[in-house]
């Protein structure tokens, strides 16, 4: 790794890892801890302000880098990062609610398209491109703003959702930002300002991280998650329009996520609400540890990843499908098991 790119990993790593620290012993001091919930698997008082961290060293690291101009698209960025953190740290202390999440999700999408962040077009694996920008308002392509409303709040909402146990989350959002480096440095993308971006953010989140493996002195919290997920979707826009790289790698959380949505249609419920459907849920009911569940979603998700970097057109959608079958699987024979244990135990 060159200087340019290692000098943004090791500040936003540094500045993380002490950020991190100071909070862990700040939030003891003053008592600064959320409410237990049902559906959490940790039954002790641990701070949620971890997501601070992550993002004031992400946005001290891109202001303060030389090789970086401050573009429009850029403080675009930079300004849903900010609005990330102030509503997702109100959001750990008071529960806000999912309309309101949604309702902040969406405002940080419409700040993102007025930064003049366009999406005009979608590559077509079968050849040609699918354009996105036919019809458009005041110059903003109407099809293509509402593609990136529906990224940055699925993608948000995905890493949010797999925040579930020690590390899980974080480690997935660096897979994907690590991905998404090598990708924007690579000859068919070739944007060292992406590169930046992208290292910077693995930076923050393995400092962080160092704190938040099994068992955690610290979370994330909303801000932090929604931070990973509103950063993965936005440099995946900026880095062409590949989105079909950032899916695959993110094809455990994303499919696992479209099947919970799913399920709690089917039995009439909002599918906004939190539970304990999720994979990583169902998998430690199944008596796996933490870790165990960690390193599974990390190898698959680096798996998935270092393959997407050395396929394109068909032969993503292949590997798509070839993993949709895998995951499917694997869901629905874990949904299987528990069933049958929850029949078995109601018997006894």
């Amino acid at each position: 790794m060159t200087p340019l790119y290692l000098s943004p990993f090791i500040a936003s790593f540094i500045v993380s890892l002490f950020l991190t620290w100071v909070l862990i012993g700040f939030s003891e001091k003053f008592k600064l801890f959320f409410a237990i919930k049902p559906r959490h698997i940790h039954k002790k008082n641990i701070s949620r302000l971890g997501g601070i961290a992550i993002i004031a060293s992400f946005i001290a690291t891109i202001i303060f880098n030389p090789d970086l101009v401050l573009t429009q698209q850029l403080i675009g960025f930079l300004t849903g990062a900010i609005i990330i953190l102030f509503f997702g740290v109100m959001d750990d202390f008071r529960a806000l609610g999912w309309k309101k999440q949604l309702f902040f999700q969406l405002a940080v999408s419409v700040v993102i398209i007025l930064s003049n962040i366009r999406v005009d077009y979608l590559t077509n694996p079968f050849g040609g491109m699918i354009r996105l920008d036919n019809w458009e308002i005041f110059s903003t392509p109407v099809f293509g703003s509402m593609f990136i409303i529906f990224w940055i709040v699925f993608l948000m909402n995905v890493l949010n959702w797999v925040d579930g146990i020690d590390g899980l989350a974080g480690g997935v959002g660096v897979t994907g930002a690590g991905i998404l480096f090598f990708l924007s440095v690579s000859a068919l993308v070739n944007q060292p300002p992406l590169g930046i971006i992208s290292v910077a953010l693995v930076g923050a989140v393995l400092g962080f991280l160092v704190f938040n493996f099994h068992p955690a002195k610290i979370f994330m919290g909303t801000s932090g998650a929604m931070f990973i997920g509103f950063s993965l979707a936005v440099i995946s826009i900026f880095s062409g329009v590949k989105l079909a790289t950032l899916v695959l790698v993110l094809a455990v959380p994303i499919l696992d996520a479209l099947w919970v949505i799913l399920q709690r249609i089917k039995k009439g419920g909002s599918i906004f609400s939190g539970d304990r459907s999720h994979l990583h849920y169902r998998l430690l009911e199944l008596g796996f540890s933490q870790r165990q569940i960690v390193v599974f979603y990390y190898i698959l998700s680096a798996f998935f990843g270092i393959i997407a970097l050395n396929i394109s057109g068909l032969g993503k959608v292949a590997a798509f499908l070839i993993f949709t079958a895998i995951i499917l699987g694997i869901l629905m024979a874990v949904s299987l098991i528990s069933k049958t244990r929850e029949a078995q135990s109601q018997k006894e």
